[in-house]
């Protein structure tokens, strides 16, 4: 909770007091592995060094073995998306594939295996892994996040026809995120195909939100900037100012990110990303620059004005909470 909360304070406080007080396996394994993703999703280049010589040590203490799958993933992951080293990370993954895993878990080494053949471009290959997993856990969250990557996959390919027809039944899938997330896709999709039927702006937004799957964020970057320059006005531009607020808070700019949230929250006032720019601006003030005077009217106004977001709880919490509420 600490960790979706963005709280890395707590959350490395309450992983260390496990390892100090634990000594069942699959606890310290789980505890060093959420340790170890959360250095990995605030590093920086220098950084990388450093975790590769931790993750070797993790695996060298815990050894190879069906236990320490989840951190065997991780330094997987780490290898192709963040060392450019997609072929260590394959090689890993189909030794860990080979161990004695059950059908769960043999789905996870699947599902990373393909993301990392999608990271290589390789999408029909991708398509294949994402497919048999869809088919052998069908019905099941497993299956459902497969499916959710072969339309990403199709989309990423600009086969934007496809992908929305695998993001209508998507839509009420079981699980809150993945239907959050498919919605958010096909709405993206249908939204800039009505004013433009050629799907100009739409295509080059897919290949720079492909370069951000690939954790090339300057060369994403780069591209959202140009599709802000070439399609000013259209229907893309809200949702490329919002790509273009992430990369920033990715990269620790975090006042050029409120920066571009305000433009969205001052000229796109009718746009469905309004909440996330409320939101969004609402946790830097909260969280990163520690100013709670800011971020309570931005929470309040996504309490007032923006019920159905699904950041509306989340939101009502934290004014609740800034504002001295004891009853939560």
């Amino acid at each position: 909770m600490a960790i979706e909360d963005n709280d890395q304070d707590s959350a490395q406080e309450i992983l260390t007091f496990v390892l100090e007080n634990t000594k069942d396996l699959e606890l310290l394994i789980e505890a060093n592995s959420y340790l170890i993703q959360m250095k990995i999703d605030h590093a920086t280049e220098k950084d990388y060094p450093a975790i590769t010589i931790q993750l070797e040590a993790l695996i060298k203490e815990f050894g190879v073995s069906p236990y320490t799958l989840s951190l065997l993933k991780l330094q997987a992951d780490f290898e192709a998306f963040h060392l450019n080293n997609p072929e260590k990370a394959k090689t890993i993954l189909k030794s860990a594939m080979e161990m004695p895993i059950n059908r769960y878990q043999l789905a996870e080494a699947k599902m990373e295996l393909a993301d990392i053949l999608l990271f290589e471009e390789k999408f029909n290959q991708a398509l294949i892994y994402y497919s048999q997993i869809d088919e052998d856990m069908g019905g099941d969250v497993v299956g459902q996040e497969a499916s959710l990557k072969t339309a990403k996959t199709s989309y990423f390919k600009t086969d934007f026809e496809w992908a929305s027809h695998q993001l209508k039944v998507l839509k009420s899938a079981s699980s809150q995120l993945i239907a959050n997330d498919a919605l958010d896709l096909f709405l993206l999709i249908s939204d800039n195909t009505v004013e433009d039927s050629l799907q100009v702006a739409l295509k080059k937004f897919a290949k720079a939100d492909f370069l951000l799957y690939q954790n090339k964020k300057a060369a994403a970057l780069s591209q959202f900037e140009l599709i802000l320059k070439d399609h000013k006005g259209e229907d893309i531009e809200a949702v490329t100012l919002l790509r273009i607020g992430r990369i920033y808070e990715k990269q620790g700019d975090f006042i050029k990110a409120l920066a571009i949230y305000d433009e969205i929250i001052n000229k796109h006032k009718e746009t469905i990303y309004i909440d996330e720019a409320l939101y969004y601006s609402a946790e830097i003030y909260n969280i990163q620059l520690k100013d709670s005077e800011k971020a309570k009217p931005l929470y309040e106004e996504m309490i007032f004005k923006h019920q159905d977001s699904i950041f509306y709880v989340d939101s009502r919490n934290k004014y609740r909470k800034l504002r001295g509420d004891t009853n939560l």
